[in-house]
């Protein structure tokens, strides 16, 4: 039995949403809908939800104020939103989930099932302690990045990492200072992520911290601060070259 704990002021979007996961999660779950994140606050005493679908944009108390007055529940959490770039960013840096507004229903189920598997991550309030260090930030270049692996959790600013490998559906962290890691998202989730930050994908397998480039050879290989090198593929050089010259 999951127990899911919807909390969205607007009385639509709320029971559209409870309505979507009765029908397409299926039988086993008990829903409770709230339209006040102050009641919300206190129903989570004594409901105890698994799992709290979240929304960001309410009046007075919005969804990271009330992950700020729920630190002493234990809860998954899945926020909901309309798009805002800078909110989604900081809750992608802190590898937690979220879900766009009109919901969609495999966007929904996807998510629900990551919460199934996860059951009740240990290192939540330590990604949601991240979250909120992030979106105290005026720069987004300053959020520290969450890497979840099989020994835990770890954050790191995007300037200590020199370069991401591919490997399949993993992605190698190789850092300035700190030993190598391997996380279970591809390479492509963090480019996306880490394009502001000086990043550039100079191959389907490299995803390089420009400022960490030493120099850059003939044969198109890339040297890196550590003594690597890395292969710039044909079809990217022409963009690569321009990027570093700018850099």
């Amino acid at each position: 039995m999951i127990k899911i704990l919807i909390v969205d002021d607007e009385a639509a979007a709320g029971n559209v949403l409870k309505i979507l996961i009765e029908k397409h999660i299926g039988a086993h779950t008990d829903i409770r809908y709230c339209d006040n994140p102050k009641q919300a606050l206190e129903l989570l005493k004594t409901f105890e939800p698994s799992l709290v679908m979240l929304d960001i944009e309410m009046p007075n108390l919005n969804g990271f104020d009330f992950l700020n007055m729920a630190t002493d529940s234990s809860f998954d959490v899945i926020f909901t939103t309309a798009y805002d770039q800078y909110a989604i960013k900081a809750i992608r840096f802190s590898a937690l989930d979220y879900l766009l507004k009109p919901i969609d229903v495999l966007d929904l189920q996807n998510a629900v099932n990551r919460h199934i598997v996860k059951k009740q991550n240990q290192n939540q309030q330590l990604l949601v302690s991240n979250l909120l260090s992030n979106l105290q930030q005026k720069d987004p270049t300053n959020f520290k990045l969450a890497l979840s692996t099989s020994e835990g959790v770890f954050f790191y600013e995007p300037l200590e990492i020199l370069y991401c490998e591919g490997e399949n559906n993993y992605t190698r962290f190789i850092f300035a200072k700190s030993k190598p890691m391997l996380v279970s998202k591809t390479l492509g989730d963090y480019e996306d992520l880490l394009c502001d930050h000086g990043f550039l994908r100079i191959h389907k397998s490299y995803l390089v911290n420009a400022k960490y480039v030493s120099s850059v050879d003939r044969d198109g290989m890339v040297k890196m601060s550590d003594g690597k090198h890395l292969a710039i593929s044909k079809r990217r050089k022409e963009a690569v070259m321009n990027a570093l010259r700018q850099n």
